[in-house]
This record gives C-alpha cells, structure tokens and sequence, in this order.
C-alpha cells in the first residue's frame, strides 16, 4: 500500500512540473520570442475591434557627451556613439539644419567666440556627415527675426557665422549639395500644423516642414525670461515666420511660449539634437546686446563639448543639467532635477516628446558629473518655472 502511495505522488509531482497541452494545436505553437511579431506588440484597436501592430516603444534614451580641442572631429565622435549618421539619414534624403544663427554677424562682434552661435565647425561637421550619409542636398538656415539678411561669412573672429568658407570646402569636395538660405527669401509656402495654444494651428516654412530629416544645432546657453535656458528646442523659435508672428514673434510669446515649442518640435519631430558648447552663455542670454555673458567651455573644464542625442528632450534636459550643477531648488525626485523646472522640458516629457527622467538616459562618452558646471541663471528670476 505505501509503494502504491507513493508512486502517486510521484505522478502528481510529475503532473504538475511537466503540464501536458490542451490539445495538439497549442502542443505545436511556437514560442513567444518566435512569433513573426517578436519586434512589435499586438494591440486590440477599441473602436473597430480588429488587431492592429504597435511598435514597442523604446523606454531608455541615449545621449552622448565628448569632449576635447577639435570640434570638427568630437562633433563626429558624438553622432558615431549614437550609431552614427547612417541610422538618421538615408540615401536621397533632404536634410534640414538649423544652427542657432540668429545673431549672426548683426550685432557687430564674434558672435561665435561670445557664445551666441552654434561654433562653425560642429555645423559643418554634422553637413557632411549628413552628405557621406547619403543625402542629396542639405539646407542650412533659418528665418531671422530682423529684416536683414545672415551673413553666413563674415570676417575671421568678427562679424558673421563664420561658416562658409567651410561650407565652400565641402562642397568643392562632394559636389554643390550644401546650401545656406535665410528662409525668409527662400519660403514659398507654410505647412500648418496643431497647436495646443489659442492660435490652434501653427505655419511653418516648407522647406523644414518638407525635409526627410530634420536636425537642431544651438549652442549651450541660458536665457532671460520666459526661459532660463535656450536649447535644441527653443531653438526652433527661429524658423518661424515673422512676417505672421511678429518681431520677435511677440505672438507666439502672447499665445504661450512654452507650449508653442512644444507644439513645433511635435510638428517636427527632429531626428537629431547637436550641442554645440565650445562657446556658450551665461547669465541673461541669449546675446551680449541682451546682457548675457559669454563662456569659454574649455577654460571651465578642461575642453570643449559636444552634446548629442536622437531625443531633444533628454539632450536638452542632460545639456541642462550640465550647467545648472548648483542650481537651487530641485524636485524632491532627483532624477528629474533642474530640466523639471524649465517649463516646456517637463510639458514635452509629459506629452510624450522625450524622456526628462535622468534613469531613462543613458549617457555615453563622458561621465556627466565630470562635466557639470555651475553657470550663472539670468537675473530676472526665471528659474524655477514651477508646474
């Protein structure tokens, strides 16, 4: 009787270790990591009912930190950590560039070496990654506020972006596919897109609205109100037309500048967020006209940056905390830090634009504690925009 005993509990033991299928079909269904959809999720569309793929949604961001004396080569260094150029831009593809150039050369001084510019050679270094990609054109530009033109060239250390003669190289080397515009001379037409504000729709030029890739170059700097700091995505302010918003487009400022950056960025979705940070802006930015104060990166920590990234919300929130080490106060969650009180970083992370939470970005290159710096915030009380 106990041998009987015990030889059931054996099989019940065997039983419940190695559970037999229901039937022969779910014998013979294959495993979850060989299903034909291993790559997206399958989700049941409420309103018609049938199934729909979703892509996965990718939960980390990555943005990467080098640093050194050749912008031109660490700019390159930058992007290759990311996978390189070739995971942004496809053969054939037009690629829009905007380099905060906003005071390009207009103000009668080196607008790079103050820090109000993207430095030349990280703007040309992105173009012809961009080329070697295989794109066939790349636009370079933006629409200024002031009715005059930029002066893309300008002397050596003086007036000007300073950018083309490299431009002319390039060109000379892959054939004429770089082209610097000023799209207020150059737009045809605007493309409308939703805004969240009362204007309800916002007009963008249609060479950037049309581009197969889109890329923000600005340089590292803080800003006087509305902003305490003017990044990849406030830089986008300068492709909008100031012929319908104003000089400086005081109607978007009116409307809600916080939620209109995020609105153009939602429209733009930009595939790549450069830093350009061999010169930057402390203080009341964004120009010396305006009272900023202009920074030598090198001087502060040994070398210049640049700082990039596929997300602008978490390239702008780690550039952010680069410069606001000491900055007070911060949330009590400290993975959301300084970004969370900069009004249109958090309300782009909460409307699904990027990641502002710094356990979601994974930061490559340089450690980001050995880069952070302590600049100053404008003085007219920008920071914190509390929630």
């Amino acid at each position: 009787m106990r041998v009987f005993i015990k030889a059931i509990n054996i099989l019940i033991v065997v039983l419940l270790v190695f559970k037999f299928p229901k039937n022969k079909a779910e014998a013979n269904k294959p495993p979850v990591e060989e299903n034909k959809y291993g790559s997206v999720l399958l989700a049941l569309d409420k309103k018609t009912g049938s199934i729909v793929p979703v892509e996965k949604r990718i939960v980390n961001s990555q943005v990467s930190i080098v640093k050194g004396n050749d912008l031109y080569s660490i700019t390159k260094k930058a992007i290759n950590l990311l996978g390189g150029m070739k995971t942004i831009v496809k053969k054939g593809d037009r690629v829009f560039i905007k380099p905060n150039y906003v005071s390009g050369g207009l103000d009668g001084h080196d607008p790079v070496s103050a820090g109000e510019i993207a430095h030349p050679e990280v703007v040309a270094s992105v173009a012809e990654e961009c080329i070697k990609s295989g794109a066939k054109e790349v636009l370079i530009g933006e629409w200024v506020e002031r009715p005059v033109k930029i002066n893309f060239a300008g002397r050596e250390g003086k007036e000007g972006a300073q950018v083309k003669h490299l431009i002319d190289l390039l060109n000379k080397k892959y054939g004429k596919k770089i082209f610097l515009i000023n799209l207020m001379e150059h737009t045809a037409n605007f493309k409308y897109f939703p805004s969240k504000t009362r204007l309800k729709l916002l007009a963008i030029p249609d060479l950037v609205a049309d581009s197969d890739v889109v890329i923000s170059i600005p340089s590292l700097k803080t800003h006087h109100k509305p902003s305490p700091v003017s990044l990849g995505m406030k830089n986008f302010m300068g492709i909008m037309p100031s012929v319908l918003y104003g000089e400086p487009r005081y109607k978007l400022h009116q409307a809600g500048l916080h939620q209109v950056i995020v609105d153009i960025n939602n429209a733009l979705r930009p595939d790549l967020v450069v830093i350009s940070a061999g010169f930057g802006m402390e203080g009341r930015g964004a120009s010396l006209f305006l009272g900023g104060k202009s920074v030598d990166v090198s001087k502060r920590i040994g070398g210049a940056l640049v700082i990039v990234g596929k997300d602008p919300v978490a390239t702008d929130a780690t550039a952010t905390r680069i410069i606001t080490k000491d900055w007070g106060p911060v949330p009590e969650n400290p993975n959301l830090g300084t970004p969370w009180y900069v009004n249109h970083l958090r309300m782009a992370s909460e409307q699904g634009l990027g990641n502002l939470d710094s356990s979601k970005i994974v930061i490559l290159g340089e450690e980001l504690d050995k880069v952070k710096m302590n600049w100053e915030c404008s003085d007219d009380n920008v920071y914190p925009e509390v929630p």
